[in-house]
């Protein structure tokens, strides 16, 4: 009874045929200085002692050997606190201007993968995962802590503050979900994440963690050909849980709204 008073309830409040979630930030596959999305000075405070930045990726290839979806810069002196490539090819991701080098996890091209990157203070230890699974951990210096006055940007590499763009540095492809969070995720809530799917909401008892969501990435400053896409992820994905899930996978195949 509760699932089908569910169906009616979603009926009345979508009545049309189909509906769409999970818009996307599409980067151009033609690589330029001009494509990247800007946010100075991001309200990182709460992450000085501990951090995690999920997100879901496909990345391009745009013939580029890196490609720097992440990239947060507190200085022009210290232009690596956070640095994140994607690129199959490339092997450079920092943390506090420490590289992870060959051991750096890569993404492949035109599928959808679920990253997350995780570190604390008290711990002293960065750990990465994809697809739910730990890939790589790797200690931190002893009381370092997160710089929390900087600019972020996605989609390339800053070599000055704010700028000095490369475009054989430039990320093509699609970022979805990305957050992140002033606590270091388990490897158990990472795994979940993971599990849920792309199209799925962040659980309700994470949000008090979140210190940028996704929206802050969709209204923040987009350059050049840099759009939001409409996404591909269902209305009935709001009530993955409620619904029995084979109920829930027919009525995301046969009765989609708009």
């Amino acid at each position: 009874m509760k699932e089908i008073l569910m169906l009616v309830f979603m009926v009345q409040l979508f009545p049309s045929p189909v509906f769409s979630l999970g818009e996307v930030l599409r980067f151009s596959s033609t690589p330029s200085t001009n494509n990247y999305v800007i946010l100075h000075n991001p309200d990182f405070s709460g992450m000085e002692t501990s951090f995690s930045i999920c997100a879901w990726i496909r990345p391009r290839d745009n013939g580029n050997n890196e490609a720097f979806w992440f990239n947060y810069q507190v200085s022009n002196s210290n232009d690596n606190e956070i640095t994140i490539n994607s690129n199959p090819k490339g092997n450079f991701n920092t943390l506090f201007g420490d590289n992870l080098a060959s051991s750096a996890p890569t993404l492949d091209f035109d599928v959808w993968s679920h990253y997350c990157d995780t570190w604390d203070l008290s711990s002293a230890m960065r750990r990465i995962y994809k697809n739910g699974q730990e890939v790589i951990n790797k200690a931190t210096a002893a009381g370092r802590k997160l710089n929390t006055v900087g600019v972020l940007v996605l989609g390339q590499e800053q070599d000055s503050y704010a700028g000095g763009f490369d475009a054989n540095q430039a990320f093509s492809g699609d970022l979805y979900n990305l957050v992140l969070l002033d606590k270091k995720l388990s490897g158990e809530e990472v795994s979940k994440l993971y599990s849920k799917g792309r199209c799925a909401e962040l659980d309700l008892d994470l949000q008090e963690n979140v210190a940028l969501d996704w929206q802050d990435f969709l209204y923040a400053q987009r350059n050049g050909d840099v759009i939001v896409e409409r996404g591909t992820c269902s209305q009935w994905e709001l009530v993955r849980g409620i619904l029995d899930e084979e109920l829930l996978e027919h009525l995301i195949d046969h009765h989609q709204f708009d």
